[in-house]
């Protein structure tokens, strides 16, 4: 209606413009054709909606006959929109060209499929020949009795009481009565399959005579309208002729003959007609007005036997009968389609009920049957159905109905998370890779400033790239993410600047101060608005998009599971008493031994993973324990070395001295930058690196990297070694004191002990059959959840997507996977910058400073000297 209104509006438009006529006229036609189009379609594409539920088709075709009257439309209209939309056939509506009297031999020979009204009269002969002796199937008959005959009017009896019985029709005075409404012939329309021109009919003009008006014995004035000849073939006609009527019977079309009937009605003429009942009737004419000619009934010794043909001994009463339903073999191998033929069934109030909706929709027997079904619903209707077929899980390939489309939208949101998630980083990460390569790739090449040192820290340090809610925070606030970001970018404070011996040999506020490191050490999150920062800059956020992940895959899981409960209800709903044994119950059986099965195997994954977390918090606390003694004893090898040296003022070896002391700085920092080789990733696993490293910033010479690179494998150890040298060579110059020598032997062997202690943190990890035994036990609970959780969280619904099982699955994850990936942060150690991290830097510059202000805390400048000399009355040279 829509889309003709718009088309007309349009069409009224150009009208508008002033068309000529020609084309206003074809517009027109166009008009008309797009209007019936859309009436054909329509017409096509309806179909009764029960309200049945998705049902899998029967892969089976049947052909209903549907024969041109009203009650026998109706009724095979019910019995198709049945077979078709509830019990899922493809129906044929089949209109033979051959009459009513050989629908049985079809029926027989599978030339059709079902006959839902078929009378019986004047088909004895056929109904022993192909039901009894053939095979077509009787499967019962309807509710009510169907009734046939002559008929007459109800004021044609009040005027003529005794024109109700057919021995006054051989009155003269009834034969003028009768005569009064008489046609001079009748209308080849009516005479579909020519019975008229043969022998046995033998009529004039589509009138037929009976033989005593033909030979002249009588002259046959009055007139029975009658219908097509092959209604109720040769039985009125065998009445007339056996019981001696002198009554001709013209064949009109239905139409005709209703018209005729009202006329005769409305003008209170007299009339003859051939009625039946279950039938409409006519239109202002009540049925209580037709009066049945009354007949001898068959028990008073009348011939009853009705044969198809006028020549017939039929002259009894015909008696009502049953309508039956008559099948054909194939149709009575179908199951489905044979428990509702022996079930189907319609009594006088349903004919009349289809009737006037019949009259209501302008005599579409479609749309009545539809509407009377809808109207009388399965209370009346669904005891008549069986649906034995069963609804496959898998209607189609690939499937689009139920909760695949759910299923489908979970899968694909759980695969662009992925993607995105895992893929997308890293095509990023190579494309960046490769777009920045730098001359640092040359392993031929060594940096030459501090510049290219930074650079070369922060390739080292990308082997983990900053998260973009990491950048985008530390665009805002740096403070929350400043450890984080230092190691992202392997900036360092230490390695910032060049020592220089001059420099440091300088007096008192003179020389530089070594700068500020490049973040804290560790950063404490107290607020609620930074622990969401670190939720979401940590590890943990990655966690969450695991999670996410898992709650999509449960969230197919429960659409398939809501899918396999749906297609059982639909299977109950199908028949109730059906019982099968299918794979859908034995899979939602296995399905609950899974919940149970979840539920009792929790407890292992939950104490591995209990005792792991533990061992793991206090590893990662005993690395800080051992950065902190590395740093102590550095801290104390620098008080004993600076208390050692008691003439850095003196004006002929104090200079010498501070150079000295310059010489212990380097060593010290050198150790403590080396304490962390192969650890931290900004400093790398090259030994040639990072020797490279401390000879730009100054803290080696180019002869002591020389010697150092034929000790690559033990640098720290070679480096503390020099320090224990360094300090017999000075205590033999007498620069230090003898009594400081054990102490500072014993400091520098605990130092070793502790930078060996520091290196070897790695290989202190947990047995790793213990973690892999941990890792399976809880990824099988993880697979286990995956499908035992949506069973239980979805055991008494059908609904494809429900929130609070995602949401449940998606903290199940959470807990387990996320106290799994914890673990395994904690055992990166502390210089993980996704982790619980700590920069190294600040220990490295906070040592460096008191290195610094330990050595130097004696320096005193020439003036102060001179002042010093003077009150002490001591000569100026004699500090010599």
């Amino acid at each position: 209606t829509v889309a003709y209104a718009e088309f007309k509006a349009r069409i009224g438009a150009l009208c508008v413009m002033g068309l000529p006529w020609p084309s206003l006229l074809s517009l027109n036609v166009i008009q008309f054709l797009f209007l019936l189009a859309l009436v054909t379609f329509a017409r096509t594409d309806a179909k009764c909606d029960l309200e049945v539920p998705p049902r899998p088709k029967q892969q089976e075709t049947l052909k209903v006959m549907k024969r041109d009257w009203v009650s026998h439309e109706l009724v095979s209209e019910v019995a198709a929109i049945l077979l078709e939309d509830v019990l899922m056939y493809d129906v044929v509506r089949h209109q033979p060209e051959s009459g009513p009297l050989d629908d049985l031999k079809a029926l027989s020979l599978d030339r059709a499929d079902a006959n839902f009204e078929v009378w019986q009269g004047g088909k004895e002969k056929e109904l022993h020949k192909w039901v009894d002796n053939g095979h077509a199937r009787i499967t019962g008959g309807h509710s009510m009795l169907a009734e046939d005959g002559i008929y007459t009017l109800r004021h044609t009896i009040e005027r003529f009481p005794e024109a109700e019985f057919y021995q006054y029709l051989q009155s003269p005075q009834l034969q003028w009565v009768f005569a009064s409404s008489s046609f001079q012939k009748g209308e080849a329309e009516s005479d579909p399959s020519h019975l008229c021109a043969s022998p046995a009919w033998n009529c004039t003009d589509f009138i037929w005579q009976p033989p005593l008006c033909r030979n002249g014995t009588m002259r046959c004035l009055g007139q029975v309208l009658h219908d097509y000849p092959h209604y109720s073939q040769g039985v009125i006609e065998q009445q007339i002729a056996n019981n001696g009527l002198p009554l001709s019977t013209v064949y009109l079309t239905r139409l005709s003959k209703q018209i005729a009937i009202w006329n005769a009605w409305a003008s209170k003429k007299d009339i003859l007609v051939k009625h039946h009942y279950p039938s409409e009737g006519v239109d202002g004419v009540p049925r209580s007005a037709f009066v049945p000619i009354q007949f001898s009934p068959k028990r008073y010794g009348c011939n009853a036997t009705e044969t198809a043909t006028p020549e017939g001994g039929f002259s009894c009463r015909l008696e009502a009968k049953r309508l039956l339903k008559v099948a054909s073999p194939r149709f009575m191998d179908s199951g489905d389609a044979r428990y509702f033929a022996e079930r189907f069934s319609l009594n006088s109030d349903d004919y009349d009920r289809l009737f006037d909706l019949w009259r209501h929709y302008d005599g579409d027997a479609y749309s009545a049957a539809c509407s009377w079904l809808k109207e009388k619903g399965s209370l009346k209707w669904g005891s008549w159905i069986r649906f034995s077929k069963q609804v496959r899980f898998i209607r189609e390939f690939p499937p689009v109905d139920g909760c695949f489309p759910t299923f489908y939208f979970f899968m694909i949101s759980a695969l662009t998370v992925a993607f995105v998630h895992q893929v997308l980083p890293s095509c990023f990460r190579a494309c960046k890779g490769w777009c920045t390569r730098s001359k640092s790739d040359n392993p031929n090449w060594e940096p030459t400033d501090l510049s290219d040192i930074q650079r070369r820290m922060n390739d080292r340090a990308n082997y983990t790239l900053p998260d973009f809610t990491s950048k985008l925070v530390a665009c805002r606030s740096s403070s929350f993410v400043e450890v984080k970001m230092a190691l992202l970018r392997g900036s360092m404070g230490f390695m910032s600047f060049f020592r220089d011996e001059e420099d440091f040999c300088y007096d008192p506020g003179k020389a530089m101060l070594p700068p500020r490191a490049s973040s804290c050490f560790r950063q404490y999150f107290q607020t609620s608005l930074q622990v969401l920062v670190y939720i979401l800059t940590s590890g943990l956020a990655h966690i969450a998009v695991s999670a996410l992940i898992f709650a999509l895959a449960t969230g197919m899981v429960g659409a398939l599971l809501a899918e396999v409960r749906a297609t059982m209800e639909k299977n109950k709903q199908v028949d109730p008493l059906l019982q099968v044994e299918d794979w859908y119950t034995t899979w939602l059986s296995k399905m609950q031994t899974i919940t149970v099965l979840m539920d009792d195997f929790k407890f292992l994954p939950t104490f591995f993973i209990t005792y792991m977390i533990g061992q793991d918090v206090s590893r990662w606390l005993q690395w800080l324990q051992i950065m902190f003694k590395v740093q102590g004893r550095l801290h104390d090898v620098a008080l004993v070395v600076a208390s050692s040296y008691r003439k850095v003022n003196d004006p002929t070896i104090g200079k010498e001295q501070r150079q000295m002391l310059f010489k212990w700085y380097r060593y010290i920092n050198a150790i403590h930058y080396m304490g962390y080789f192969k650890l931290a990733p900004s400093i790398g696993t090259s030994a040639e690196g990072v020797l490279q490293d401390l000879r730009t910033v100054g803290l080696l010479r180019d002869a002591e990297c020389q010697q150092l690179q034929f000790a690559t494998a033990k640098l720290r150890d070679t480096l503390v070694s020099w320090l224990g040298q360094l300090w017999h060579e000075e205590l033999e110059r007498g620069w230090v004191q003898s009594l400081d020598s054990d102490v500072f032997m014993r400091k520098i062997c605990e130092l070793r002990g502790v930078l060996a202690q520091l290196s070897d943190m790695q290989d202190m990890q947990i047995s790793q059959m213990v973690r892999v035994m941990m890792v399976v036990v809880t990824n099988i609970l993880l697979g286990l959840a995956l499908i035992g959780y949506p069973t239980k969280m979805y055991e008494q619904t059908t609904e494809c997507f429900q929130f609070w099982p995602l949401v449940a699955s998606y903290l199940y994850f959470i807990c387990y996977r996320g106290m799994l990936h914890v673990m395994f942060i904690l055992d990166k150690g502390p210089f993980y910058a996704k982790g619980d991290c700590v920069n190294i830097d600040a220990l490295l510059v906070s040592t460096e400073r008191f290195v610094f202000h330990v050595f130097r805390t004696s320096f005193r400048s020439s003036e102060k000297q001179l002042q010093f000399a003077l009150k002490t009355d001591l000569p100026f040279e004699s500090e010599v």
